[in-house]
């Protein structure tokens, strides 16, 4: 889905990095497969088939609708508005009076991160994943090119919109990703810290030198 992106259709396809990298799809080759890349049917039938549950046209459309309208940041912000205008003891005695250990793992994690994070919250962590998805189902043909492309520009403009730097952008994307794995403990932490770090700052990888505020395309040429 490559062939001489623009560089709105670049940084479209760099809001979605850490998974597109982690699966051989690379900035430096425009994101399209090579010898590197995760088989194109393990891709297919494995990370969308039995990761996502993505097995044709219309789970794809409602995963993509679903990341963008509700994901994990539905529940984040339930808490957040529970908890945010309360005393850190009252958020404490709140935390305390939840039976289950993963709202309560979770309600932790909201009341750690809240004031580090925009009014945008964990949003980085549901469309960064978006922008990956959309590019391995329209490489696996689930939907079109030319939908692909319109469903990334309009996520990228509003990942460029709710926060203000690739900084805000991956320490949401970080807290997004721990609150999924519902996990606080100190080593959890530092290993999420560590590789938001390592994300930033590796020179290979375009969160490090792609201009935050690049000028994004709404209606781009195929």
């Amino acid at each position: 889905m490559n062939n001489l992106l623009s560089s709105s259709q670049l940084w479209a396809l760099a809001a979605g990095d850490i998974l597109l990298n982690a699966n051989g799809y690379v900035f430096a080759n425009e994101y399209a497969p090579d010898k590197g890349s995760r088989n194109i049917d393990d891709i297919k039938d494995v990370l969308l088939g039995e990761g996502w549950s993505i097995v044709d046209e219309e789970s794809a459309y409602d995963t993509l609708n679903s990341l963008s309208e509700i994901g994990h940041r539905e529940d984040f912000n339930q808490t957040r508005e529970i908890v945010r205008f309360m005393t850190t003891k009252q958020q404490d005695l709140y935390i305390a009076s939840l039976k289950d250990e993963y709202k309560t793992i979770n309600a932790r994690i909201v009341q750690r991160y809240d004031k580090l994070l925009p009014e945008s919250g964990i949003l980085a962590w549901d469309l960064g994943r978006a922008a990956s998805i959309c590019h391995f189902c329209a490489e696996v043909g689930y939907f079109s090119r030319e939908y692909a492309w319109s469903y990334l520009l309009n996520n990228a403009n509003q990942i460029q919109q709710s926060y203000s730097n690739w900084i805000e952008y991956g320490l949401a994307y970080i807290i997004g990703r721990q609150f999924w794995q519902k996990e606080l403990d100190d080593s959890s932490t530092s290993m999420h810290l560590q590789f938001i770090k390592r994300q930033l700052t590796d020179t290979n990888c375009p969160w490090s030198f792609l201009p935050w505020n690049t000028k994004l395309e709404t209606n781009p040429l195929y």
